[in-house]
């Protein structure tokens, strides 16, 4: 039996580096997080979108089942978005992304949830030296009693949550057979790298 997928997209960050509401600023004439849901909407058979409370978003679509969440546990970072992401959705996995992420490739999403489907609680890459916990499958089942620990002990870190669970590190050199230009881990978290990007974009237009 084929495990289901979900999409976590985090949305409810401060944007601080941005200077703006990132899921709102346009790309290409999209918003960042309709780039994002539309490379999930391809692969997984849900999507969850993970707000902080009162954030106002912009319209997005999906063909496959999409709600919004508010974050349980507010201005307490990605891990605590996670939690109220896998806690909202029934899959047996749950691919984990923010909404910065507009370049992601959907065929990374199966091929990292293959990597976790021997019983891992979570699959996550390394990029440049540094883990991707933003990139990365997870076990709802086995990850989320462990990661609302944490959050609920005030041990707010994602990659070091990753430390308590059975994760499996996926190399760099493995990731470059589904994504050779690394282009999912590329984030717009500011508005020079999002200028970037567009760049990306245009010139392979």
């Amino acid at each position: 039996m084929t495990d289901s997928i979900a999409g976590v997209v985090l949305v409810g960050g401060t944007s601080s580096r941005f200077g703006s509401d990132k899921a709102s600023a346009l790309l290409s004439g999209r918003p960042l997080l309709q780039w994002v849901v539309a490379a999930l909407d391809a692969v997984c058979d849900s999507i969850v979108v993970v707000r902080s409370v009162g954030q106002i978003l912009p319209a997005v679509e999906a063909t496959v089942s999409m709600v919004f969440v508010d974050d349980e546990f507010p201005a307490s970072g990605p891990l605590a978005g996670l939690v109220s992401g896998m806690a909202a959705t029934t899959s047996s996995l749950c691919f984990a992304v923010s909404c910065d992420a507009p370049l992601i490739r959907p065929g990374l999403v199966p091929w990292l949830a293959a990597r976790a489907a021997g019983g891992h609680a979570a699959a996550c890459p390394d990029v440049g030296g540094m883990l991707q916990p933003l990139c990365a499958v997870y076990r709802p089942v086995a990850c989320l009693p462990v990661f609302r620990d944490l959050v609920e002990r005030d041990l707010l870190k994602l990659a070091a949550a990753l430390r308590h669970v059975d994760t499996l590190v996926v190399t760099e050199a493995d990731i470059l057979a589904v994504d050779p230009d690394l282009r999912s881990f590329r984030n717009a978290n500011r508005p020079e790298t999002l200028a970037e990007i567009q760049r990306i974009l245009d010139e392979s237009s």
